[in-house]
Order: structure tokens, then C-alpha cells, then sequence
């Protein structure tokens, strides 16, 4: 993983990708025990062509020539398929901005929030994420009045509703 996360930092020190951060359960993992995935999420702002579309080949081109190997929407680097997700939405695009630097696997990477890890869980809606909300609400380490703020701002109650009752 070390490996994994020095190349994204250096991809960012050399403006391949913008201001990226660490999410889904690898972030998670920073917060509280260790949740099994498959892959390394990394919310990224990314630069669009001159015509406003986001084109991924540059940034693949670059991370093969880093060693990468492309497998379907995953780039492995270093046996770590990493999904390079584009800040996709405001919730997210605020997360990545928000993120806190933190040491990871010995390498300090910026990595989203527990309150917005939460809330993109939320907004996302599966099982497992729920399940996760639950397990960084049951930490501790979740800032309650930022989590409502971020649950009202962008418009997640109904969601929160769903969590509530399958976990409360």
C-alpha cells in the first residue's frame, strides 16, 4: 500500500491528478478496524480538455508507465487496484477539499473525514455503506454536529432516515 498511496502523491506533486483524497473502506480503515475491500478508492479533482470533458487516458498512460496495469476501471499499482474516481458530485467535491493529511502506511496522504465518509456512505446507500456509517458512528470519532450539518447541506435526510431505522 505504501507504494501505492507514494505515487498518487507524486502524480499530485506533478499535476497529473489535482487535490485527490483516500476514500470508501480504505479511508475507513484509518479511523477504525480494518474493513475487507478489493480495491483503493481516491476521490481526485481532475483537469477536463479544453473542450470540458474529463479524459482518464493521459493519467493511465502515466501510471502504466509508473508500472501500473489496467484491469477493467482499476489501475493495479504495486498489487493495489486503485479506482481513480473523479470528484463526482459537491458532497464529494467537498470532501476531497476538507480532507485531512494523516499518516497511512507510513506515508501521510490526505484522506476524506469520518463525517464525510458518513455522508457519501448515505448518499451512496447500499448495505455496506450503512454498515459502515454504523461502524464510524459506534467509534466515536464522528463529529455528530458536522455529520447532521453535511446530512441537511446536501439533502441526505431521507437517507439518514433509512439508516436509522435499519440500525438504531
Amino acid at each position: 500500500m505504501q507504494d501505492t498511496l507514494k505515487i498518487l502523491l507524486q502524480l499530485r506533486d506533478q499535476g497529473a491528478i489535482g487535490k485527490f483524497a483516500i476514500g470508501g473502506a480504505v479511508a475507513a480503515s484509518a479511523y477504525v478496524e480494518a474493513i475487507a475491500t478489493e480495491d483503493l478508492d481516491v476521490f481526485a479533482f481532475l483537469q477536463p480538455t479544453s473542450s470540458g470533458l474529463l479524459v482518464l487516458t493521459p493519467l493511465y498512460e502515466r501510471l502504466k508507465a509508473l508500472g501500473g496495469v489496467v484491469e477493467n476501471e482499476h489501475v493495479v499499482l504495486h498489487g493495489w487496484p486503485v479506482q481513480i474516481l473523479p470528484a463526482y458530485n459537491p458532497l464529494v467535491e467537498a470532501a476531497v477539499s476538507n480532507a485531512t493529511e494523516k499518516m497511512f502506511h507510513d506515508v501521510v496522504v490526505p484522506i476524506v473525514t469520518p463525517e464525510y465518509l458518513c455522508a457519501i456512505a448515505l448518499q451512496t446507500g447500499r448495505a455496506k455503506d450503512y454498515q459502515r456509517v454504523n461502524t464510524l458512528l459506534e467509534s466515536g470519532l464522528v463529529n455528530a454536529h458536522v455529520l447532521e450539518k453535511l446530512v441537511n447541506d446536501y439533502a441526505l435526510s431521507e437517507r439518514w432516515d433509512q439508516y436509522v431505522r435499519r440500525y438504531t
